[in-house]
């Protein structure tokens, strides 16, 4: 019977990649619905997009480099490095707010510049290269700030741009992510670069061989993942009113997660970033829910842990004929 219903499902999700985490999405909504009378209510719903725009921004640049085969866990600390950055140029060398959000957006690229050529050039393993480029980086943190959080910024703009309520109702954060999720969509569907990625992460030597460099490819990827991930944490920035060093520890294997979730091949040639988005949504929408019904903080990641291989094993089943 099982396996009538998925050889059915398959067959009228056909060409549809992201059917088995929509799927996924619908079941976890109901379920959360009925369980918790303030789940579907209004307030609850926008503070869940909300919850999900650092993650989702993160996560299309994440898209791009997981199609091309590459890992990069240095997000979360360009996250926290970014918004410190941008507090340090603010109080101590006397930057306006703007062009320290932009200073800290080239600092994103520079990084992301630095890891992939070391990953191109020095051959190094995204995972090995990633990992210490995020021990690297967290630790400017801390040094830049001290260990403390930085604060009092002067009123500018910036604020009203990145953390606002339109309509005072829609977090700003939510259009930030929906313009990044529809340009990374676009770029990545109907883009020679996009085709190009996605070459590079089916057969890298054959897409070499057919003319392209796939080196530069991998680079900018990595590019675009640093420069996101400095955006999200400037976000981050203008809705707390502060920067902590630490903060965006652990937001890699949520982005990660979310790209997973979201049907992207770990095997790499596979995913987009609809998917991406999807899976930001089953992150917040599940972490949010399980706050609702009193879940223990430690049953939590056991529980994400879980919906996790669920839906990544939907996701399986529903690309098994296509791929």
């Amino acid at each position: 019977m099982l396996r009538r219903i998925s050889e059915v499902w398959q067959e009228k999700t056909q060409g549809f990649r992201e059917a088995g985490t929509l799927l996924a999405l619908t079941v976890m909504i109901i379920c959360l619905a009925v369980l918790s009378d303030n789940f579907l209510t209004p307030f609850n719903l926008l503070n869940v997009m909300r919850q999900t725009a650092e993650v989702a921004v993160i996560a299309v640049g994440m898209t791009f480099l997981i199609i091309c085969r590459q890992f990069d866990l240095s997000v979360g600390s360009t996250f926290g490095l970014a918004a410190v950055f941008i507090g340090v140029l603010v109080r101590d060398l006397g930057f306006g707010m703007w062009p320290a959000f932009f200073c800290a957006l080239l600092l994103g690229a520079l990084i992301g510049l630095i890891n992939g050529l070391f990953i191109t050039r020095l051959k190094i393993p995204s995972f090995i290269a990633t990992l210490g480029m995020m021990g690297i980086l967290r630790g400017a943190a801390l040094v830049l700030a001290s260990g403390y959080p930085i604060s009092e910024f002067p009123d500018s703009s910036y604020f009203d741009v990145f953390s606002l309520r339109l309509w005072n109702i829609i977090p700003v954060q939510a259009l930030w992510m929906v313009i990044v999720v529809v340009i990374g969509g676009y770029i990545l569907a109907r883009t020679v670069f996009g085709y190009e990625v996605y070459a590079t992460g089916s057969n890298e030597r054959a897409a070499h061989l057919s003319g392209i460099n796939t080196d530069s490819v991998q680079v900018k990827g990595f590019i675009i993942t640093g420069v996101l991930s400095a955006f999200a944490g400037a976000m981050m920035m203008a809705h707390l009113g502060s920067a902590t060093p630490l903060a965006g520890a652990g937001l890699e294997l949520d982005v990660i997660a979310a790209v997973v979730i979201g049907g992207t091949a770990l095997s790499g040639g596979v995913g987009s970033v609809l998917g991406t988005f999807l899976g930001a949504v089953i992150m917040a929408m599940l972490r949010n829910g399980l706050v609702l019904l009193g879940v223990s903080s430690y049953w939590q990641v056991a529980a994400i842990g879980f919906v996790i291989l669920v839906a990544v094993y939907i996701d399986t089943l529903t690309n098994k004929r296509g791929s």
